[in-house]
């Protein structure tokens, strides 16, 4: 991995871009950011044309100072400079809350995320609207952070994973006989989300020290639904590499599981192959919440 001395740029480990990006067009196109456990990766969509036009994923160091990282990879990234028409930014994070829409006031946001997650100094509190399942998603980042993404895009709008994983995945519910089930690893932690006709049944996040884990909080999960781990079809979100282990360990006792694709309402470079798509879901979706 690139060493992050003063002089020295973080090198993309992935840099796709379409042919038809254009500098001059910046005014017209949408950027979305995302930082987690694994790096610093953005995509660039051309609302014009409804078109993914460019991708970049750029590692950051395990253990090393993130927000160093992150200011490296801005300072020497041209097209995260640029203006854009619209700009967001989402972390992947297990810091987040979901909150009934009906009791939110947005004076209290701090205090509903400490109530599952504690305090945390020198944060910021932030939160989407889920309009079509009336809950708000509050969630935090860094206040170093938000002032570092600020100073390169002041326009920037700020959101959580579970934001665009539960819009997409309660947008594909439509009336179901059974409820769909959705499961997404990072860093230590699993996501597992439930939906049925357009309802979000569920969403919890779990801290998962072994595979065994999360065979364990996955099948507890569905018998809270009265599902079988044999008979039910599982979605994947996110790349299998990412969590090998734990997929060895689910497929050993899910028979019915499939990778979970992004929005099929735009289209993409011929560079962002299915299976670049399906590895940045998140990404990928994010620019459908922002618009």
């Amino acid at each position: 991995m690139p060493e992050t001395g003063n002089n020295t740029a973080i090198e993309a480990k992935l840099n796709l871009i379409d042919e038809t990006f254009d500098i001059s067009q910046a005014g017209s196109y949408h950027l979305s950011i995302q930082i987690g456990v694994n790096g610093l990766s953005f995509c660039v969509f051309n609302t014009v044309i409804n078109k993914y036009i460019v991708l970049r994923d750029y590692p950051l160091l395990t253990g090393g100072d993130m927000l160093f990282a992150c200011n490296n990879i801005f300072e020497n990234d041209d097209m995260l400079g640029l203006r854009y028409k619209s700009c967001g930014f989402m972390e992947i994070s297990p810091r987040c809350t979901l909150f009934p829409e009906h009791l939110f006031d947005p004076g209290y946001a701090a205090a509903y995320l400490s109530f599952n997650h504690g305090w945390k100094g020198e944060e910021f509190t932030s939160y989407n609207c889920l309009h079509p399942i009336q809950l708000y998603n509050v969630f935090s980042l860094s206040e170093e952070l938000k002032a570092l993404l600020k100073k390169y895009q002041p326009n920037i709008s700020f959101y959580h994973h579970a934001t665009p994983f539960v819009n997409w995945m309660v947008s594909r519910s439509y009336a179901t006989s059974k409820p769909l089930v959705a499961v997404y690893y990072y860093d230590d932690y699993m996501d597992i989300l439930v939906t049925q006709d357009k309802k979000l049944l569920l969403y919890n996040t779990f801290h998962i020290k072994t595979p065994e884990d999360s065979i364990y909080y996955l099948a507890g999960v569905l018998n809270l639904f009265d599902l079988q781990l044999a008979s039910t079809a599982i979605s994947y979100v996110g790349d299998p590499k990412d969590s090998l282990a734990n997929m060895e360990i689910i497929k050993r006792y899910v028979s019915r599981i499939s990778e979970c694709e992004p929005i099929d309402t735009v289209t993409y470079s011929h560079y962002l192959t299915e299976s670049i798509r399906k590895r940045y879901t998140h990404l990928f979706n994010l620019q459908g919440c922002a618009s």
